[in-house]
């Protein structure tokens, strides 16, 4: 995914945000060579508690920049506080890994749009 050290899209707001590391998750998830690998890590992780783990601290590595926009949001005024960021960021990104491996459908900007305007449309605000 994303480089966990990168600091998080600032557009000034969280749609733009949002769709900023999106559509930048997108063109990994097109071109970046770990995109074909990471169904492997997924299963190894499945059968390997140890594995598993390490597979859990990257994802929330290369998730952070998004958790973070989230939380900027939060401290905003976008999103209330009470707001479960982690299935706001589970129903933002769940999308782009389904097409990517399940239904092999292309991930576009129109896309990633549709997603960014469904989750946030239902975000505590």
């Amino acid at each position: 995914m994303t480089d966990g050290d990168e600091a998080p899209p600032d557009t000034g707001s969280i749609a733009g945000d949002v769709s900023a590391f999106l559509k930048n998750l997108t063109e990994q998830l097109v071109t970046a060579r770990w995109s074909s690998i990471l169904p492997s890590i997924v299963d190894v992780a499945e059968y390997d508690p140890d594995f598993a783990d390490i597979h859990g601290i990257i994802q929330r590595r290369h998730a952070a920049p998004l958790r973070a926009a989230l939380e900027r949001a939060v401290a905003r005024g976008e999103i209330q506080p009470s707001a479960d960021l982690s299935a706001i960021t589970a129903a933002l990104l769940g999308p782009l890994f389904y097409r990517r491996w399940f239904s092999r459908e292309p991930i576009d900007d129109s896309f990633v749009d549709l997603i960014v305007r469904a989750v946030l449309s239902a975000v505590p605000r």
